[in-house]
């Protein structure tokens, strides 16, 4: 069974490219733009050749070595492209090149296309994802020797890839709720909720700390004189929740600012904190309750199993695919 957790952190796997908006798996763009930062391909005075041929298409060295040196460039952060790294690696990146071009012959077979307007949103999701503007994309491509339409067929190639998959395998995919069950009964142990605690809040602000630490002192001696908590918050706190005495509810941990939950998570219930400078001023904590880490519904968890299941089914359906591509084409390795 596959491993929620590990598949999202990995994103894509061996077996195809991105396959649906959203996540990790949502923008083959931004691997185009991983090659427009990269460092520029010191190749170039190379004599070009051919290194595989597949079907009616051919793949050069200067296209392999490309994509090795953006690979490569990934994994080690730039460093030395030598000895068993660049050979491993060279002829993973050939395998994936080849796979992209039986995707491409695909593509053209059924007659996928892709508009300009999805070009140019795609664009626009490169530029806010990776926060940068059109003038530092601009001046990313000509560092690297590529125009702006150069730099949309790239994108166009890609998304046609992916709207093939698409095209191809979600009419054929259905993920029943018994294996979204069976899912969830042999993987309980990973779904639990965040742990969570419920306190109440004294927070006084301000912008003259001499105010400030009057107020404090007040508040200090009433709660020491024996003063409710709620009463003294009610009276005197600049926080949100000061009308319900400071009562922040149930929160999950991570929730709030970290001098806080720091403050929280050493009392023992009904306990009171000594004060803590915050981003938004000075805190006391009085902590009301702690609860550990609580096992999530199915229904809860039920879109996260089921568009697992769906990555899972959609992948095994693509690696049947491309092998039988595989076994019909005509490819010839010439490295």
């Amino acid at each position: 069974m596959v491993d929620i957790a590990e598949r999202e952190h990995n994103g894509r796997d061996k077996r195809g490219p991105a396959l649906r908006t959203g996540g990790p798996r949502a923008a083959p763009w931004l691997m185009a733009l991983a090659l427009l930062f990269a460092p520029s391909p010191a190749f170039a005075e190379l004599v070009d050749r051919i290194v595989a041929v597949v079907n009616d298409s051919v793949i050069t060295f200067s296209e392999l070595e490309a994509a090795t040196a953006v690979e490569l460039g990934g994994l080690r952060g730039g460093g030395s492209r030598q000895g068993e790294d660049l050979v491993g690696t060279r002829s993973r990146v050939l395998d994936e090149l080849i796979e992209k071009k039986l995707m491409k012959q695909a593509a053209d077979m059924v007659g996928i296309e892709v508009s300009d307007r999805e070009i140019e949103n795609a664009v626009e999701d490169v530029k806010r994802d990776n926060k940068i503007s059109g003038d530092e994309l601009m001046l990313a491509l000509a560092e690297n020797g590529l125009t702006y339409n150069d730099y949309k067929e790239q994108l166009r190639e890609q998304i046609r890839q992916v709207k093939f998959i698409s095209r191809r395998f979600r009419s054929r995919i259905q993920v029943k709720q018994e294996d979204i069950e069976e899912y969830y009964i042999q993987n309980r142990e990973k779904f639990y909720g965040a742990s969570s605690y419920r306190i109440r809040l004294i927070l006084l602000s301000g912008d003259d700390m001499g105010i400030v630490e009057r107020r404090l002192k007040t508040v200090q001696e009433e709660l020491e004189n024996g003063e409710e908590f709620s009463r003294v918050a009610s009276l005197y706190s600049d926080g949100t929740a000061a009308a319900e005495g400071g009562d922040l509810g149930y929160v999950n941990t991570g929730e709030l600012d970290g001098a806080i939950e720091d403050a929280a998570m050493v009392l023992e219930t009904g306990g009171i904190s000594p004060p803590v400078r915050t981003s938004s001023g000075v805190a006391i904590v009085q902590l009301l309750d702690r609860k550990g880490r609580e096992a999530l519904s199915i229904e809860e968890v039920d879109r996260k199993i089921r568009n697992a299941l769906y990555d899972r089914f959609m992948d095994d359906r693509y690696e049947i695919w491309l092998d039988e591509m595989r076994r019909l084409a005509h490819i010839e390795v010439k490295l």
